[in-house]
């Protein structure tokens, strides 16, 4: 499925309806994209959709857990990330497949995890295309 954004509040919109679609079938959440590709703009309404407010980009603590209605949801933000020694002590392994995780630069994860890939590309400024593939 391919979508396109034509602001933040459009990929905001759309990171709360793939919640609504998918994420009562599948768990985990795999996003790439650039450095201001509308990532974490996804998240922000992905989560809304699940009932917190308030997201923000976890690149400091890598990890931020929100507490909502369907469960905590995970915000994981790989851009620092080091090493693989760095991921396995952030324990997404205990997580993965049981909460929801949603992993910003997950082309930095160091083993293979199955779940929905989000592709962001920037078309412009505001325009954004999202590729989603389903497991």
């Amino acid at each position: 499925m391919i979508f396109r954004t034509a602001s933040d509040g459009e990929t905001e919109l759309l990171g709360g309806y793939l919640f609504c679609r998918l994420a009562g079938r599948y768990r985990t959440f795999l996003l790439y994209g650039d450095m201001g590709s509308g990532k974490t703009t996804f998240v922000r309404g992905f989560v809304r959709a699940a009932g917190y407010e308030g997201v923000r980009s976890p690149t400091f603590t890598m990890v931020t857990v929100y507490p909502t209605r369907y469960g905590p949801v995970h915000h994981v933000d790989l851009y620092r990330l080091l090493g693989e020694e760095d991921f396995y002590t952030l324990g997404l392994l205990d997580v993965l497949g049981r909460d929801i995780v949603v992993v910003e630069w997950a082309e930095r994860l160091p083993t293979d995890v199955e779940g929905v890939r989000v592709r962001f590309r920037t078309l412009s400024e505001e325009e954004r295309e999202v590729e989603v593939s389903l497991p």
